[in-house]
């Protein structure tokens, strides 16, 4: 059988599944890709071949083909088709022994139903994407060929700056940003480079609740995290005087001031002012603290204005800013970006040389047409519409069905938190427990603190964004659901 008549073949169609057969056949040749049953370099049917293959019309299967592209699973070739991309945008994928012959709608995933936080693919304007990356490969230069752009590619430094400006009021030099594969990336090379600046500093201050693979990147690094309680505020000032000279004093602190991670909490101008009265104190008695602000999802922000980065106001040189475009675009790009201070560049920049350049160059000069062209910025406008509509359903949906969960307030982001009420008959971990045998995957709060003997909320991260409004009603019923059997069934 031919590479090409390969992902056609293996394909099943289930009119009655419920599944958009566009998405349906997306996660098939995802699948086919990821078993490497679709090995690196084979060559797919073309739109219309793969149309008349499986009975649809071409549009359906042009839109699944695009979002394949704009995740990185598929290559174009002007003049020769689609190809399976060499460098897939998951780092392991399962072993194809272990995976089935044939790969059905309900295969692939979707029988676990979860309230989704990330970006809607399917609103994806994959068209304006192919367009720049057909662009952006015209002509590309020998350095992009061959990998030689510290810091990443110039003109899209140059756009993220620009961005930064115009959404967040920042401004910064295009030298002062490195482009990196995404948050983690950025924690990893941020980390590092303090830690050959001050290799007798062990710890971190960190905030609880928080992302838990931060803490356990942190702990991965052989960095030893120090909790930052979280109120209504933000995160609090360390409250310990260190002696620098300590091997146990704090590299740095990370916190999320544009909305802290999980509990939504945008930080009050009060917050920030002893933030930034710390950094200076500190700094006057030859003891820096650098500053980390993660800036996750700050682009989606219903109600008031945008906050500037608290690296606009630090006089001292010691905030940086890390940025991602995972949560505006799509999650399998990983690009994303550090604004350093001057002093930090070159450390930066060296580091990322003796770790190598993890962030994928051929796709860099795509974002950055992606950008230029203002096609970035009518995406953001149509999603924070597009999730405003689906965090007020979301909010109505629970409402309606009675649940002892009250949301709270939810101004910003791709997820609200409800909290369990005092008189709910499960915990949330307990609650979770019981949703799984409903196929419904629910995020405690819980799993997000970390700290010894810290008074903690009860309930859930519920993601508004990524599905549309059929999925999360159907998800808000299994939370139901699965409440309903505690009354019938206490045990």
């Amino acid at each position: 059988m031919s590479n090409h008549n390969a992902a056609s073949l293996s394909i099943s169609l289930e009119p009655d599944s419920g599944v958009p057969a566009h998405r349906q056949i997306h996660e098939q040749i995802r699948l086919l890709i990821e078993s490497r049953r679709l090995p690196i370099g084979a060559r797919l049917s073309s739109s219309r071949r793969l149309a008349a293959e499986l009975g649809v019309s071409r549009m359906t299967t042009q839109t699944a083909l695009d979002s394949l592209l704009a995740e990185g699973y598929l290559v174009s070739a002007p003049r020769r088709g689609l190809f399976v991309a060499e460098h897939l945008p998951l780092s392991a994928a399962p072993d194809a022994a272990s995976l089935p012959t044939h790969i059905s709608a309900r295969d692939s995933g979707r029988d676990i139903i979860r309230f989704e936080s990330g970006a809607a693919v399917a609103d994806f304007p994959n068209q304006a994407w192919r367009r720049c990356l057909r662009q952006s490969w015209l002509s590309p230069s020998l350095e992009l060929m061959e990998g030689t752009l510290p810091g990443g590619y110039p003109p899209l430094r140059s756009a993220v700056a620009d961005m930064l400006y115009s959404l967040r009021g920042l401004r910064c030099a295009p030298e002062h940003i490195l482009i990196t594969a995404g948050n983690r990336d950025a924690l990893t090379l941020v980390l590092n480079t303090l830690r050959r600046l001050h290799p007798e500093r062990s710890s971190v201050w960190l905030e609880t609740p928080c992302y838990p693979p931060v803490l356990n990147g942190l702990r991965g690094l052989g960095l030893t995290p120090k909790p930052l309680n979280v109120d209504s505020e933000g995160a609090q000032i360390p409250n310990a005087p260190e002696d620098p000279s300590q091997s146990t004093a704090s590299l740095a602190a990370l916190v999320t001031p544009a909305r802290q991670y999980p509990l939504g909490h945008m930080m009050s101008a009060r917050r920030r002012q002893q933030w930034l009265d710390h950094l200076a104190a500190r700094s006057r008695n030859g003891d820096s603290l650098w500053l980390i602000e993660d800036d996750y999802d700050s682009e989606f922000i219903y109600e008031g204005r945008p906050q500037a980065p608290l690296s606009a106001a630090d006089e001292t040189g010691h905030s940086i800013l890390l940025g991602s475009f995972s949560k505006s675009l799509f999650r399998s790009l990983r690009l994303g970006y550090i604004v350093a201070p001057p002093a930090l560049i070159e450390p930066l920049r060296a580091t990322q040389k003796t770790l190598g350049q993890a962030a994928a160059l051929p796709l860099q000069p795509a974002l950055h047409h992606f950008i230029d062209s203002g096609e970035f910025a009518s995406h953001l406008r149509r999603m924070r519409r597009l999730y405003l509509d689906r965090r007020d359903q979301s909010l109505e949906m629970l409402h309606r069905a009675g649940l002892p969960l009250t949301p709270w307030p939810c101004r910003s982001g791709m997820h609200l938190i409800a909290e369990l009420d005092h008189d709910c008959p499960l915990d949330d971990v307990q609650w979770a427990q019981r949703a799984e045998t409903y196929h419904l995957q629910l995020d405690t709060l819980a799993r997000h603190y970390w700290a010894e003997g810290q008074a903690r909320h009860r309930g859930f991260l519920l993601g508004f964004s990524a599905r549309d409004i059929d999925y999360q009603q159907r998800a808000m019923e299994l939370l139901q659901q699965s409440l309903n059997a505690q009354a019938r069934n206490p045990a």
